[in-house]
């Protein structure tokens, strides 16, 4: 288990001495990601709470590193672990700087006096999550997408091995949910920072997680890998829906990532591949933005449109994660003045 960096074991969770979730056993490794689904009410709040030891286990234990969480001294859990939730922070005439420079108390003091170390600390995590352009911005100006990106970075400001989320999506529009998960993905791989989260958004769940557990009834339902929880008619079961309202509403389950358009004149487009495999979220490929580094043979037409003539990712749905893996690019290319 040397490999591990968060363990529970028979684990419960709760209030006052009553469990509202019982027999909670996962083991975490660096750079991996759970996330805890489940019906509003199942606990999953209660069980981060936990972990961050905002509330004492009922029942069971939890080790991070090896060592027991509550037998740690609260300074040295500061540096290990950091949680955002979704609470509203109060940061009156606060630059978002020095929001995020708060997270460094763990190693200045309350006094917050910052060292050579600790500024270039901050200026690593505001970069890491793009709020660097915010910097001299008064936090409470700023909208609840850039806040969670800046209390991401306060948290990374204290260098954890283990990061915990509560709902880290719930007020952020379809833009920021997946920069914010993006950014999240990449911080866990390149940093090796285990991540345990909440989420509602299933389809979010179902793309950056590595492990998810399904809690329902008091008790952990189901752990597994996305595409062993997201299949058959267990969605259903887990939210107490209706027998076929959830593929009804949102298509077969494993296929969600994938779009179709039948009617489209030109419809399959892409010689080659087989109907079944076709993925019409490539006719907009993201990867055109990128010009002549997207890695494929193209010509340009009289009127200036790049026309893909060899591929360097047909479109075949295992191809799908490979364009997605290059996000970060085409990201980048979005914040250049001549970019269109």
């Amino acid at each position: 288990m040397t490999d591990l960096i968060l363990h529970t074991k028979d684990l419960a969770v709760g209030y006052d001495g009553r469990a509202v979730v019982k027999d909670l056993t996962f083991s975490l490794r660096p750079g991996e990601i759970l996330t805890l689904i489940g019906p509003n009410g199942a606990g999953k709040s209660t069980i981060l709470k936990t972990l961050a030891r905002r509330l004492a286990p009922v029942a069971g234990t939890v080790l991070l590193d090896g060592k027991m969480l509550p037998a740690m001294a609260e300074n040295e859990l500061a540096k290990r672990l950091s949680i955002v939730t979704t609470e509203r922070v109060r940061a009156e005439l606060m630059s978002s700087r020095e929001v995020v420079a708060t997270g460094r108390y763990p190693y200045t003091g309350r006094l917050g006096i910052l060292s050579e170390h600790d500024r270039a600390v901050v200026d690593e995590a505001m970069a890491l999550t793009q709020v660097t352009e915010l910097q001299d911005a008064p936090f409470e100006q700023i909208s609840d997408g850039q806040r969670q990106r800046v209390m991401l970075a306060r948290a990374l400001c204290q260098e954890p091995e283990v990061l915990l989320l509560d709902e880290p999506t719930s007020f952020l529009d379809v833009r920021y949910k997946v920069e914010f998960l993006t950014t999240l993905k990449t911080l866990a791989r390149e940093k090796r920072i285990a991540v345990v989260m909440s989420l509602h958004e299933l389809d979010c769940a179902a793309r950056v997680s590595d492990t998810v557990l399904c809690v329902r009834g008091g008790a952990v339902d189901r752990v597994g890998r996305p595409e062993e929880i997201f299949s058959g008619a267990y969605i259903e079961a887990l939210y107490g829906m209706e027998p076929g309202s959830f593929e009804a509403f949102f298509g077969a389950t494993g296929d969600r990532r994938f779009f179709q358009n039948r009617g489209c004149p030109f419809f399959p487009c892409h010689t080659g591949v087989a109907e079944k495999d076709f993925n019409c979220l490539f006719c907009y490929c993201p990867l055109y933005a990128l010009g002549e580094s997207c890695g494929g043979s193209f010509r340009y037409t009289a009127s200036g449109v790049k026309s893909c003539e060899n591929c360097a990712f047909p479109h075949r749905r295992e191809n799908y994660e490979k364009v997605l893996a290059r996000w970060p690019e085409i990201a980048a290319l979005t914040k250049r003045k001549d970019h269109v």
